[in-house]
């Protein structure tokens, strides 16, 4: 309630009108976390608050302290246990608050952390306002600045948010001036013109990340639904209405939009708008394949922008060593917790063409009534030495997937105008879901539901964009219990046992396997054979998917390898083997096969998972 709201309120429950402006000091300028706090206020009257309204204060239930920059990620926890993350990130100009609007997020931007628990629900005006003052109460210094570019989407919550706005600027609480608070939005148009509208002097933030229409479809979900043209339309005329100059943010990711094409395309587009470009090396996510550009492409980026007069900046990089990307120390908590996520799909908001990543799990062995088993993967995928994007994607999970104790899986994308980097991930992202909502018990009937489910939502996809006709991923996935791997193969992915030798479990679907088969070549012709990237079988490809599943025994000290075949074109089974065994550690072992890869030419793109079953068994 704003102020002449609360007098009416106040006196509502027969007291003098004066007592709602103490009231309102106290929540808005001294940030009282309870109304007992309220002492000058008399005790008749703080009952009667007690039962006629309800008092919103967040209970922090984590902080991360950055050691190298005195950032803090905090954790509140809601009166119904959500849980949402707020920062706080010291500046020479003041202090400065990011907070969320919902608790988890529905568009499904691929590189962030936010979308991977689903959406749960909207944040009220009040969660809001206090994620500010529980912060600037907990540091005794003044919040100067906030951006709400943290979980959620803004204007996926646009009534709240501009009440929240109202409040956070009136001149009877905080006041902080309009121009120190910045909106971000990954481009809901709609709700730009209606923000337009208000006529506000909030800086408007615009999540672009790529300057080609495909390329962002395949980022932002969005985008499918509102097209750049409309959206830089939307931003045109916020400017015409408001005058302040509109913010890009744009993530780089290492292969993905960094590129010199990239660079000019988004200089075209942006010529002409009053803008600010600020580009932000991605966060690392470890369910996500993206990784930051390296300095020099941020900076030959950069300077490509200013060389066509665009105004840039590179944001400096915070909390680097804490969860500070939106959505990863929820993630961690509710995963930690044993909590289960309330999962929404996109199409409620903008009838987008895909799900956001619903992910079930749970570490809690007493929920689930059977024993976990824990295990020591690490995964890398690479963009290689001479492609101009990495169309592979992977996922490992050491935690349960739904009824699965794990998961690992490995595709490898293929068909032009990107579809192949959006085949592989989406049938990733598809068969994690699926896996996360199966009643059943068997892990291979999960897998082989999953996949199949992948490939219809593949074909419907390329049904109805012609763009992505033609496209397809091969998949290789695993799943392992306290002694048997089961895994599940389409195409030419691999997965490998590694002990005492090398062994292939799966089976390639390739036309030179077919042909080593009936004999018509050897291995080493084979492996030289120019026709041998020609795959028989790809999810994606036919209504009708065949999924080869394999069950085998594990034995102390075997390792489990998952691949694509950007190694294993270029790096012999001998020489995967002798690295893995080489290397007790999984991470540093997926490390030297990825080097190894590159060393003997890169030709592709590389994914490499490697597992350590029995690395915490007694």
């Amino acid at each position: 309630m704003n102020l002449n709201e609360l007098t009416e309120f106040v006196k509502a429950l027969g007291e003098k009108p004066f007592r709602a402006k103490q009231l309102y000091q106290w929540m808005h300028k001294n940030l009282a976390a309870s109304i007992d706090e309220m002492t000058n206020l008399p005790g008749r009257f703080r009952e009667n608050l007690k039962e006629n309204a309800a008092f919103i204060s967040l209970q922090q239930a984590d902080v991360q302290i950055s050691g190298q920059d005195g950032t803090r990620k905090y954790l509140f926890m809601l009166e119904d246990e959500n849980v949402i993350e707020s920062v706080l990130m010291r500046y020479k100009f003041g202090n400065s608050a990011c907070i969320s609007s919902q608790a988890g997020c529905r568009m499904g931007c691929r590189f962030c952390a936010s979308a991977l628990g689903g959406f749960v629900r909207n944040l009220t005006p009040s969660e809001m306002l206090d994620q500010v003052y529980r912060i600037e109460r907990g540091i005794g210094e003044r919040i100067s600045h906030v951006v709400v570019m943290g979980t959620g989407e803004p204007f996926d919550n646009y009534d709240a948010l501009l009440r929240f706005l109202t409040l956070l600027s009136d001149e009877n609480g905080q006041n902080i001036g309009q121009r120190n608070i910045t909106v971000s939005t990954c481009g809901i148009v709609p709700n730009i013109y209606r923000f337009a509208d208000e006529k506000l002097q909030i800086t408007l933030a615009v999540s672009l990340h790529a300057a080609f229409q495909e390329k962002r479809e395949r980022l932002m979900p969005v985008a499918l639904r509102y097209d750049l043209k409309e959206l830089l339309d939307a931003c045109k005329y916020y400017f015409s209405k408001t005058g302040r100059r509109i913010t890009f943010e744009y993530a780089l990711a290492s292969g993905e939009n960094d590129s010199a094409s990239d660079a000019e395309e988004l200089s075209r587009l942006l010529s002409g708008i009053n803008c600010h470009v600020n580009l932000i090396p991605v966060n690392p996510v470890k369910e996500r394949a993206f990784t930051a550009s390296g300095h020099s492409f941020v900076l030959a980026f950069k300077n490509k922008l200013e060389k066509n007069g665009i105004n840039v900046t590179i944001r400096r990089e915070l909390g680097r060593d804490i969860d500070a990307a939106c959505g990863q120390l929820r993630k961690r908590y509710i995963e930690n917790a044993g909590r289960t996520a309330v999962h929404s799909p996109i199409g409620q908001t903008i009838d987008a063409l895909e799900h956001t990543d619903r992910f079930s799990r749970t570490d809690d062995t007493k929920n689930t009534g059977r024993q976990v088993e824990v295990m020591r993967s690490s995964s890398i995928t690479d963009i290689g030495m001479h492609r101009k994007m990495n169309q592979d994607s992977v996922y490992a999970s050491d935690a349960p997937v739904g009824n699965l104790p794990n998961l690992y899986l490995v595709a490898d994308g293929m068909g032009g105008h990107n579809a192949g980097e959006y085949a592989s991930r989406h049938t990733i992202e598809t068969i994690v879901s699926s896996a996360g909502d199966s009643p059943h018990t068997r892990p291979e009937t999960i897998l082989e539901e999953a996949v199949c489910r992948a490939n219809k939502e593949l074909l419907a996809m390329a049904a109805d964009h012609p763009s992505m006709w033609g496209m397809g991923t091969t998949i290789v996935a695993a799943v392992i219990t306290k002694d048997k791997i089961y895994a599940a193969n389409v195409g030419d992915s691999r997965l490998y046992i590694v002990n005492d030798g090398i062994c292939q479990v799966t089976r390639d679907h390739s036309f030179v396997e077919e042909m080593v088969r009936r004999g018509e070549i050897d291995r080493e012709s084979a492996r030289n054979h120019p026709d041998k990237n020609i795959i028989t079988r790809a999810v994606g490809a036919v209504e009708e998917i065949e999924t080869d599943l394999f069950e085998t025994e594990l034995k102390t000290g075997d390792k489990i390898l998952l691949c694509s075949d950007g190694l294993t074109n270029m790096v012999e089974d001998f020489e995967i083997y002798n690295i893995i065994k080489e290397q007790e550690d999984t991470a540093r072992a997926a490390e030297e096969l990825l080097h190894a890869a590159n060393r003997n030419g890169g030709r592709d793109n590389i994914t490499v998972i490697v597992i350590d079953p029995f690395s915490d068994r007694a």
